[in-house]
């Protein structure tokens, strides 16, 4: 039997899912092609400041909990919730969880690398033209990961 915690632990999941989506959706599909228009130095040192700006606690905490928040349903419901619906928070968990590790292994390296170099210098700008490509791709990838699981969940 589902409880009222499991319930708003799925809520939760699902808002910070759509959250996420959201927030991915809107750089890949305006901020970034916005920024590629800039000069490659002001693109670059623009993103930086970005950069700087977005590990704050609100936007982890969505980044984060979108996953974990509902792995405690999942452990304490294996076995008892319908297979459907145990299978539907199961997924929705792992894509928020795949989103979590897209961030972690492809996007924030290529953050920290964009934060080291000078966006003026030669070296800074070719890196800029590389990161706005790469960065975007796994950044379509944490949207459509972070939506399936909104939809899912």
């Amino acid at each position: 039997m589902i409880t009222d915690w499991q319930v708003v632990a799925v809520a939760v999941g699902i808002v910070a899912a759509a959250i996420n989506a959201g927030a991915f959706f809107t750089f890949s599909n305006f901020v970034m092609p916005a920024l590629g228009t800039l000069p490659r130095a002001e693109g670059a040192a623009a993103m930086q400041a970005i950069n700087t700006a977005a590990p704050n606690p609100t936007f982890v905490a969505a980044i984060v909990g979108a996953g974990l928040v509902t792995v405690p349903v999942v452990v304490t419901e294996w076995g008892h919730l319908d297979e459907s619906a145990i299978a539907l928070v199961t997924a929705g968990a792992a894509l928020s969880l795949a989103s979590l590790a897209i961030t972690v292994a492809a996007n924030v390296p290529r953050n920290d690398a964009l934060d080291r170099v000078d966006p003026a210098s030669p070296s800074g700008q070719d890196y800029w033209a590389a990161y706005l490509v790469g960065w975007t791709r796994w950044n379509t990838l944490r949207t459509l990961t972070s939506t399936a699981s909104a939809l899912l969940y």
